[in-house]
């Protein structure tokens, strides 16, 4: 398994491995360094390779990145092979996954070279790949150094893979999925702040085509009671842990509305009951 937080997934399973030394999480499996890493640093992570251009460097003259703030180095991509370029020592692949382009390179195994040059790779040009490899870095031009390239035989691998590299991506910018099994207020959705998920417990016809904020707002006037001298804006924003901009953008919207309406001033809102 290799595991991010709460997230986790099982291991692809491939084997093989060129001299970056395979994807054996936890340590590496050859080459110059023997030292055990830490589980983020070598478990694998789905990516794409736009996420790969825009990684920042995790600590100056190493090949060591950062994608949303945790050192990554074990990546695997899924992309349309567009070029193949064959050398004596490896072959060079220019994959593209529609984010971006990135060459991965596969250094051949001198014992197994003259069978390699035979066979040749087991897939041509504009064919979809996944890869399984390391992230580095080369007179700052970055590539992966593949263990494993394996042809897509089933096209919903690339929609998988793209919908998996989404959800690690928002499981570490917004947090892990609801615990609660809900979607509505109880702050343990994917998503925070204003982006939180909403359920229309009631099915009212005023809920529906608003945004989130608007939605969050009037679920929490709806909860308070609806006291009819309203409720000011600065006590919605700390108890509906929304943003006093946030407040404001959803007033406007619910007032267009004509769904709330202003009380003892311009800031204080209750629910027009209807």
């Amino acid at each position: 398994m290799s595991g991010y937080g709460g997230y986790s997934t099982t291991s692809y399973g491939a084997a093989g491995g060129d001299n970056d030394g395979g994807f054996m999480w936890g340590s590496q499996g050859g080459g110059s360094q023997s030292a055990v890493k830490p589980i983020n640093d070598e478990s694998l992570r789905p990516v794409t390779i736009k996420q790969i251009i825009d990684a920042e460097p995790a600590y100056a003259g190493e090949a060591s990145f950062r994608i949303d703030g945790l050192d990554v180095k074990q990546v695997t991509i899924v992309g349309q092979v567009r070029a193949i370029m064959q050398q004596t020592t490896n072959i060079t692949y220019r994959i593209d996954d529609g984010t971006g382009t990135i060459e991965v390179k596969q250094w051949l195994d001198a014992d197994k070279q003259d069978a390699a040059s035979d066979s040749g790779p087991s897939f041509r040009e504009e064919d979809y790949v996944r890869v399984w490899g390391r992230l580095k870095s080369f007179n700052s031009k970055r590539h992966v150094g593949a263990h494993v390239i394996k042809p897509v035989r089933d096209f919903n691998e690339v929609n998988y893979h793209l919908l998996e590299a989404t959800y690690v991506h928002l499981f570490f910018t917004r947090g892990g999925p609801p615990q609660d099994g809900g979607m509505g207020m109880g702050g343990g959705g994917m998503a925070g702040g204003d982006d939180s998920m909403f359920v229309d417990d009631g099915n009212d016809a005023r809920y529906r085509g608003y945004s989130q904020k608007a939605k969050k707002m009037f679920d929490y006037l709806s909860r308070s009671g609806n006291p009819t001298e309203g409720i000011h804006m600065q006590v919605i924003s700390r108890e509906a842990s929304m943003t006093i901009q946030d407040v404001m953008t959803a007033a406007e919207e619910l007032l267009s509305h004509g769904t709330i309406y202003t009380t003892m001033d311009d800031e204080t809102f209750a629910i027009l009951e209807r």
